[in-house]
């Protein structure tokens, strides 16, 4: 399985307007964003929707849109 690092680089000019709300996108986007792949389709239960995996044999991608069976990984791009 991949999973993709994540910058943890904030901004901490307490000047900048943006700073704080910047901050919060940044920790809130780190906690939703999933990518994982593995040889052929996905066979585990999405942990979140929106979630993404690639199947790195057939080179299909999959975005979860549920959370309660593998059923709820739909192929979304096929080569």
């Amino acid at each position: 399985m991949i999973k993709i690092a994540w910058d943890d680089t904030k901004i901490d000019n307490v000047d900048n307007v943006l700073a704080g709300d910047w901050n919060n996108m940044v920790t809130d986007q780190k906690t939703r964003s999933t990518v994982s792949s593995g040889s052929g389709s996905p066979s585990s239960t999405p942990g979140m929707v929106g979630a993404i995996y690639i199947d790195t044999t057939n080179l299909y991608i999959y975005i979860a849109t549920g959370t309660s069976s593998s059923a709820d990984w739909k192929k979304v791009i096929s080569q």
